[in-house]
């Protein structure tokens, strides 16, 4: 495998990215300001603002950044070579997970909390993260849909369901900061879910 090493600029952008989500993590959109962001990535606020322009930019850097991180377990969930039942569970799973991951959470509030003063910010969440997910299932119910496993119409309609399914109110409770599902109710919800899709869907 080769190895692509970083150029000075990418390090200093990845480091300023980094120290952005932690501040915004910590003290939520409004709070943050760039100063402390600059106080932890070292360097001075020309530089934020030559890689990221703004700090609403910076931020809708850092929510890309952290759909993308959240959203790759689910890639190597998706196996053609498996069966369509132990797909959609190893699926569910890994999407449970990167849902109820502490990073996930906490960015999850501050989009909702932010998202009606800054409609772009909601949008590239949405697009990067819920919206990112359901397409990539899509894409594998139509090759589903093509072997013959499946029938159905609108595989997106069909993978936003799914994920409805899963989610339950696992993720709400979660992210009200009431409490995390057991992974026994986590494994519950996840096969209920997987038992009436292949029962509504299967050929």
């Amino acid at each position: 495998m080769v190895t692509v090493e970083k150029s000075t600029e990418q390090i200093r952008r990845d480091t300023i990215l980094q120290a952005g989500v932690d501040v915004f993590l910590e003290y939520g959109y409004v709070s943050a300001s760039v100063d402390e962001i600059v106080r932890r990535a070292g360097g001075s606020k020309r530089t934020v603002y030559k890689y990221f322009g703004n700090k609403e930019e910076l931020f809708a850097a850092i929510i890309a950044s952290l759909a993308v991180q959240m959203l790759s377990p689910l890639g190597s969930a998706i196996d053609s070579d498996s069966n369509l039942q132990k797909t959609l569970e190893k699926l569910g799973k890994a999407y449970l997970d990167v849902l109820l991951r502490e990073d996930s959470l906490a960015i999850f509030r501050t989009v909702v909390s932010e998202g009606v003063r800054f409609p772009e910010l909601a949008k590239t969440f949405f697009l990067n993260g819920p919206n990112a997910a359901v397409t990539r299932l899509s894409s594998y119910l139509e090759q589903q849909v093509k072997s013959g496993s499946l029938k159905l119409d609108d595989t997106h309609a069909a993978a936003r369901q799914y994920f409805g399914m899963i989610r339950s109110d696992l993720h709400m409770r979660a992210a009200l900061g009431l409490e995390l599902p057991s992974e026994l109710e986590i494994n519950k919800e996840l096969k209920k879910a997987v038992s009436m899709f292949l029962r509504e869907y299967s050929a």
